[in-house]
């Protein structure tokens, strides 16, 4: 909210000024490797681009990525060739903040390849050593490992099991009322269920699930590049709100619970995901057990938020930006 604030009132912000110590640095960079173009994916080297082409001699093309569904702090004193957007609403939130609209362009986020291959759950599951039979919670913190994912696992955990799916055909399933009461019935219910936490690299919250669970029903993930055959192999997934990372579930296709959200632009990405119908936004841990449960005992409701999320979010946006960048 202070970066927002700041950004409002036109002053040139601390952001500007910590980012172009090292310019002239960087531009011997480019220029000594006779780079013909720029693009960066963090708003830190925008900073420190637009002092260069302001008061340095820098003629190669740079070019922006916004990587988050708002438009963040600090954004709109940069002063580039284009910017790459992940969405024409986002575009609006930009025109709105004073950037000129003719620099912005509506690509779509980046997403590496092989978060587009095909795969499906059970060669996902069979290939990462995974049960063919439970129900599959993905719980994700990032790649440091961010959030109370100890509550968030105990959350899952005493919510009472569901045999009948037709119990979720309410907005809010009689099952989690007992959550909301402070009851804590017998987590034997959860047999069924395995939680597989992704916890990055933080090896003391690794740790912490560990001595908790000693393996009981949770499952915990040491620093991992397949995060996209976790994904294939859960049931539904629950995350923090980063841009990409929720770009990259979306597009490989899973049922999406935003929790965790670090307050500032990742709820925004969060708001905006809910918005559309392309994941549910917990603003607790309850919650976020009641819709993960939501999402895994109701086909449809799971059905209609992977439909739209095939519907809102281009595929190729690697792609629009790479002939964009490359085009004479």
């Amino acid at each position: 909210h202070a970066g927002a604030m700041y950004s409002a009132t036109g002053v040139t912000s601390p952001v500007y000024m910590a980012n172009i110590r090292h310019a002239r640095q960087l531009n011997a960079f480019i220029r000594d490797n006779g780079y013909d173009a720029v693009v960066c994916s963090h708003l830190f080297p925008m900073e420190t681009l637009t002092f260069l082409r302001r008061w340095e001699r820098c003629d190669v093309k740079c070019c922006g990525i916004l990587s988050d569904y708002a438009c963040i702090p600090f954004l709109a004193e940069t002063d580039l060739d284009a910017y790459f957007l992940p969405h024409s609403e986002v575009r609006e939130l930009c025109i709105q903040a004073g950037m000129p609209a003719e620099k912005l362009i509506v690509s779509g986020m980046p997403v590496a390849a092989r978060f587009l291959a095909p795969m499906d759950k059970a060669a996902a599951r069979a290939a990462l050593g995974l049960p063919a039979d439970k129900k599959i919670y993905l719980i994700m913190t990032g790649g440091i490992g961010c959030g109370d994912a100890v509550s968030l696992c105990d959350a899952i955990r005493r919510v009472p099991g569901v045999a009948d799916a037709r119990q979720y055909t309410v907005p809010v399933p009689a099952a989690v009322e007992s959550v909301r009461r402070g009851e804590n019935p017998d987590l034997t219910t959860r047999e069924n269920a395995l939680l597989c936490v992704l916890p990055g690299r933080n090896e003391a919250l690794r740790q912490a699930l560990e001595d908790a669970y000693h393996g009981q029903g949770v499952l915990t993930v040491p620093f991992t590049d397949q995060v996209p055959a976790y994904m294939h192999a859960a049931d539904v997934l629950l995350s923090k709100a980063g841009g990409i990372s929720s770009s990259e579930a979306a597009m490989l296709g899973v049922p999406l619970v935003h929790t965790m959200a670090i307050p500032g632009v990742e709820t925004e990405n969060a708001a905006f995901f809910a918005r559309h119908g392309l994941s549910f936004f917990a603003r607790s841990v309850d919650e976020a057990a009641r819709f993960a449960d939501r999402l895994i005992y109701d086909p449809a409701c799971a059905e209609r938020m992977l439909a739209a999320q095939a519907a809102w979010l281009p595929r190729n946006g690697a792609e629009q930006i790479a002939a964009a960048v490359t085009a004479q």
